[in-house]
């Protein structure tokens, strides 16, 4: 990405004229010109490369030139050292699936109840054969990126809870409605298909523990001993709490990329929260919906947030709250979890807390991340040990992990287990 982005070849005026006369059902399109930038910048996507494409067009109808907005994201097949990693995981088939079938399936659902309200962005085209999904510009309606730095406040985190809850809610009851083929949704960050991706958890909890807990004075040689030996295992025991799951936890489809750059957000004219689209549905699978929570609360909440374990028990709270509700309302016809049995699923997973703080976090809270790509993550070249190493040495992350690991062990995640 950065300055090696290049469009795709294909993603040319014959191309797009034929999208867009679908899509605006009028044969008479022309297009007159075409702008083409990169949509992200370095360390915002790993794995894809996104577009933002300009179109400037006339049409029979209208006498003034006419202008629309859209976004591609395109596979990464052509790079073999990016595609022997992601194909196992089937990410692109996964996010085409979901934007073609399954999200706009879910949003018919809610409607039948009078739920309205956007959850994702709308889907333009689905193209298989060159594996891209064509979706509307949401910065063109206003939305935006978050500052990843500064972390989102508890109004933030409060409106991500509540639109969580009713996707999960919502997937449960299609998954019910579509004879259970969700649950076929099987390739998660951690699944039992493939541990390609592994390698970033064990890197960076050796980076932590290298590059900071072992010369931290309030932590030192303890903490650097369990990290040394948990290592080996952080692949496993977080796999656990993706797989293992009872009979009477409570599973949807989840997001399974929830963090700060897959959620766009808008405001209004006196910068207040006014709404939120979820975007990047490559790693969807279907677990328990502690795996999306987890994963927002360790890469996105602003730092007093992070460590705020009180604040984060409220925030299930309402989840939850908003979660039966909406399963009430949608006629779900499994078992609706107390909040008890909610909270005992989040408990049971809470290693995805552990190792997400050594990982994610530091990944989230980069400023080097012009350098990012998806092989400083598992690589082991000086670029990628250095990534690492200046994640793991940002100020930002080492406080949080300064106060997190204490309370990690006492809840016994630093052990290894029998």
């Amino acid at each position: 990405m950065g300055d090696s982005w290049q469009p795709p070849q294909w993603l040319n005026d014959n191309y797009l004229e034929e999208v867009l006369k679908k899509y605006l059902q009028d044969d008479s399109v022309v297009i007159q010109s075409i702008d083409l930038k990169p949509a992200t910048a370095s360390g915002e996507n790993y794995a894809s490369v996104m577009t933002r494409i300009k179109i400037e067009y006339n049409t029979a109808k209208e006498d003034q030139l006419q202008t629309l907005s859209f976004i591609t994201k395109a596979s990464l097949e052509n790079d073999p050292a990016v595609s022997s990693i992601t194909l196992d995981y089937d990410i692109y088939n996964t996010e085409m699936k979901m934007y073609e079938h399954i999200l706009p399936q879910m949003a018919e659902l809610l409607k039948e109840v009078g739920v309205q309200e956007q959850l994702f962005a709308n889907t333009l085209k689905v193209d298989h054969e060159q594996s891209t999904i064509i979706f509307e510009d949401l910065t063109a309606k206003g939305y935006v990126l978050a500052d990843r730095m500064k972390g989102l406040d508890l109004a933030h985190a409060e409106l991500i809870v509540k639109k969580m809850a009713k996707f999960h809610a919502a997937a449960a009851v299609l998954n019910e409605r579509l004879n259970h083929s969700l649950e076929k949704f099987d390739r998660g960050l951690f699944n039992r298909h493939t541990n390609k991706l592994g390698l970033m958890w064990e890197n960076f909890t050796y980076a932590n523990a290298n590059c900071f807990v072992k010369d931290c004075p309030s932590l030192g040689a303890p903490y650097y001993d369990k990290l040394m030996k948990l290592k080996p295992y952080v692949v496993q025991y977080a796999t656990q709490a993706y797989v293992d799951n009872a009979k009477e936890d409570f599973l949807t489809l989840c997001h399974g990329d929830l963090w700060i750059n897959n959620i766009m957000m808008k405001y209004n004219d006196n910068k207040e929260l006014e709404d939120l689209l979820l975007v990047d549905f490559q790693f969807s699978n279907w677990a328990s919906p502690a795996i999306d929570l987890y994963l927002l609360f360790t890469t996105s909440l602003e730092p007093q947030l992070t460590v705020d374990m009180q604040a984060q028990d409220k925030m299930l709270q309402l989840y939850h709250m908003v979660l039966t509700f909406m399963l009430a309302k949608l006629k779900y016809s499994g078992h609706i979890p107390s909040l008890k049995e909610l909270r005992a699923q989040f408990e049971k997973r809470k290693f995805l807390a552990c190792i997400g703080i050594l990982t994610d976090h530091a990944i989230a809270n980069s400023d080097k991340s012009d350098e990012a790509d998806l092989l400083c993550l598992v690589g082991n070249s000086d670029k990628a040990q250095r990534f690492r190493e200046n994640c793991c040495k940002n100020k930002r992350h080492q406080k949080v992990v300064q106060e997190l690991l204490p309370y990690f062990d006492s809840c016994g995640l630093l052990d290894l287990k029998n």
